[in-house]
């Protein structure tokens, strides 16, 4: 369409395996950086236009491993293209250029680190 440029491709980010990890919902403590201060959060927080990469996915283990198949498992990047109005979905796109629609629940149970916005 014209007027409108679709986001670029991102490059899959390297996450130490050993601290991405999938976990039922509400287990575990908020991580924190080395400073004590919140090093992630839900994906439902993370505004359009912002990069992150998935360090947990709090659901039951079909869902998370469908999600992780559709590019939203620990470890995988993505970009939010845009949230719809009203609490709707959020349009995602994954690190390997998959985009999908999130509900605003489910969204809140995927747990990611911000990334630095590359400029175009």
């Amino acid at each position: 369409m014209p007027g409108i440029s679709s986001p670029v491709l991102l490059d899959p980010i390297p996450l130490d395996p050993s601290s991405a990890t999938l976990r039922p919902m509400g287990v575990g403590a908020p991580h924190l950086d080395a400073h004590g201060a919140p090093a992630t959060g839900p994906l439902a927080e993370v505004r359009a236009g912002e990069r992150a990469v998935v360090v947990e996915v709090g659901l039951d283990a079909d869902l998370a491993g469908w999600l992780g198949a559709m590019g939203l498992g620990p470890g995988q990047t993505l970009t939010l293209i845009r949230r719809a109005a009203f609490g709707g979905p959020l349009h995602v796109r994954t690190g390997s250029g998959g985009e999908l629609a999130i509900n605003a629940g489910l969204a809140r149970s995927i747990l990611v680190a911000p990334l630095p916005n590359r400029i175009p």
